[in-house]
C-alpha cells in the first residue's frame, strides 16, 4: 500500500499547512509591570511572542480608546443638562432680579389742634349762646354786633355825630341798637317775630319765623311801656327772632324787664 501523497516539502520561510503556529498561541513567562510611567512587560524575544504581544496590545489599546470616548460621551451628556443651550450660555449661579424697594408712606400730617379758649364762630356749625343786659344810655348809641367774628367786640358805643355818619347799611350790620331819644329804646337790625314763652327753638322754626316778623323797635325804660309790649308780646319768656346781617339766624329770649329800673336782659343764641 502506498501512503497519500502529503505534497512538496515547505520552502524556508513558508508555513506548512495546517493550523498556523502563531494562531492562538500565548507568550509563555510574559510578565507586565504597571508603573508611573506606563505598563511594561517581559517575555521571550520569539517571532510568536512578539506577534502575540503586539496583537494584545491593539486589542487593549482599541478598548481604552472606547473607554475613553465612552468617558468623554458621558462627561458632555453630564455637563449639558436638558434646557440649557450649550452656545451662549451665562455661567455662575443664577441671580434673580432685584425687587424694587417699596416708596416709603407719606407721613400723616397732624391734625391743627383748637384753641380751647375761642369761642365758636356762628358760622362753625353749633349754636353760640350769649347773655346781655341792656341799660339806658346816657349818650350816643349802644351798636351790638351778634354775628361778630370771636376777635372782636359784640358791643360798641359811638357817638351821635358817628352814627349820623354811618351809611343805612352800616347801621342795619348791627343787630341790636340802644339810645335813649326820646326814651330808651331797642332798635332791631331786621324785621323780628315774637314766639311765645315755652316754645321749642330751633333754627328752623326760628328761621322760618323771621320771615314774617313784623317788629321792629320797643321801648322798656318805665311801666308805660308795659301795656304797648305786652300787645306786641314783648313780655318775660318770649322771644324774638330774626336774621342778622350775614344771615345767621339769632333767637333773643327777655329773661327779665325790670321797668322802672330802665334794663333789660337778655339770653341770646345765634346759629
Amino acid at each position: 500500500m502506498t501512503a497519500p501523497d502529503s505534497g512538496h516539502p515547505p520552502h524556508d520561510g513558508e508555513q506548512p499547512d495546517g493550523p498556523h503556529p502563531d494562531e492562538g498561541h500565548v507568550p509563555e513567562r510574559m510578565t507586565f509591570h504597571a508603573g508611573r510611567d506606563g505598563v511594561s512587560w517581559e517575555a521571550p524575544d520569539t517571532p510568536a511572542d512578539r506577534r502575540a504581544i503586539l496583537l494584545s496590545l491593539a486589542i487593549v489599546g482599541t478598548v481604552a480608546t472606547i473607554a475613553v470616548l465612552a468617558m468623554n460621551a458621558a462627561g458632555i451628556i453630564t455637563a449639558l443638562p436638558i434646557g440649557v443651550k450649550p452656545s451662549g450660555a451665562v455661567t455662575g449661579p443664577h441671580v434673580p432680579p432685584a425687587r424694587p424697594s417699596p416708596e416709603p408712606a407719606p407721613a400723616p400730617t397732624p391734625a391743627p389742634v383748637p384753641d380751647p379758649s375761642a369761642e365758636p364762630s356762628p358760622s362753625a356749625g353749633g349754636p353760640r349762646t350769649v347773655s346781655f343786659q341792656l341799660d339806658v344810655v346816657s349818650s350816643g348809641y349802644e351798636l351790638i354786633d351778634l354775628d361778630a367774628p370771636n376777635d372782636r367786640p359784640l358791643s360798641t358805643l359811638v357817638t351821635d355825630d358817628d352814627w349820623n355818619a354811618m351809611s343805612e347799611a352800616d347801621r342795619e350790620s348791627y343787630e341790636l341798637v340802644v339810645h335813649d331819644h326820646p326814651a330808651p329804646t331797642v332798635v332791631l337790625g331786621n324785621l323780628a317775630a315774637v314766639l311765645p314763652a315755652g316754645a321749642d327753638l330751633t333754627e328752623a322754626g326760628c328761621r322760618e319765623a323771621a320771615r314774617a316778623g313784623t317788629i321792629k323797635s320797643f321801648r322798656y325804660w318805665t311801666a308805660a311801656e308795659r301795656p304797648a309790649n305786652d300787645a306786641k308780646g314783648i313780655r318775660v319768656g318770649s322771644t324774638l327772632c330774626l336774621t342778622s346781617s350775614k344771615g345767621a339766624v339769632i333767637a333773643v329770649r327777655i329773661a327779665d324787664i325790670p321797668y322802672d329800673l330802665g334794663l333789660v336782659r337778655l339770653d341770646i343764641t345765634i346759629w
